[in-house]
């Protein structure tokens, strides 16, 4: 799959500073996603305001339809009140009765509502899906944590490989969206292993 921190490192550094600044492209790519202004990206990056502004306008420059897309969640908080994930759960903002500043938060807490509202709707199919897949298939295993996107689970060695594999399967098909998603396994003998 294509990694989409080196794709914005090209875009906004180019092909020779790239593999170099990938961690700042990250930090862009998270950061502009839920909000992060010139100020505490320069912070961020250990750059001045100024660069911080510079990288930003280049990244909407580049990325066109994420301005658009990131316009549109906030113009829903002010026309319609609320934001939905991809399962269409609603974060509803009173942005009626805000003050300046509760207004201001809204504007970070939609686009990170519809993110990370969306992610926690697919990791949450995904979980049912397999534990619905643990039970019907009488594996010897279960599900164990849940952190953020990752899923930890005790499955006996005999199988771990094949069930490991179904369930990157069930993750990577949960939903059917227009970037596909991705998911990756790790088997260890302790959770200290697989990091």
């Amino acid at each position: 799959g294509l990694d989409i921190h080196m794709a914005t490192a090209i875009k906004l550094f180019g092909e020779e500073e790239a593999a170099a600044k990938r961690s700042y492209a990250k930090s862009v790519n998270f950061g502009i996603l839920y909000g992060m202004g010139q100020k505490k990206l320069s912070v961020e990056l250990g750059i001045t305001s100024k660069e911080a502004k510079e990288i930003i306008v280049a990244y909407f420059e580049n990325f066109p339809t994420i301005q658009s897309f990131l316009t549109k969640i906030q113009d829903d908080v002010k026309n319609i009140g609320y934001v939905e994930t991809i399962l269409e759960r609603r974060r509803i903002f009173d942005y009626d009765n805000a003050t300046g500043m509760q207004k201001a938060a809204f504007m970070r807490e939609s686009v990170n509502a519809v993110f990370q509202g969306s992610a926690a709707d697919l990791i949450k199919l995904s979980m049912l899906e397999i534990e619905t897949f643990i039970r019907e298939e009488q594996i010897d295993g279960q599900m164990l944590l849940q952190i953020h996107d990752e899923l930890i689970f005790e499955v006996k060695e005999e199988v771990v490989e094949e069930v490991g594999e179904k369930f990157k399967h069930i993750m990577k098909n949960i939903r059917q969206l227009e970037v596909p998603l991705e998911c990756s396994v790790s088997i260890g003998d302790s959770w200290g292993e697989l990091k």
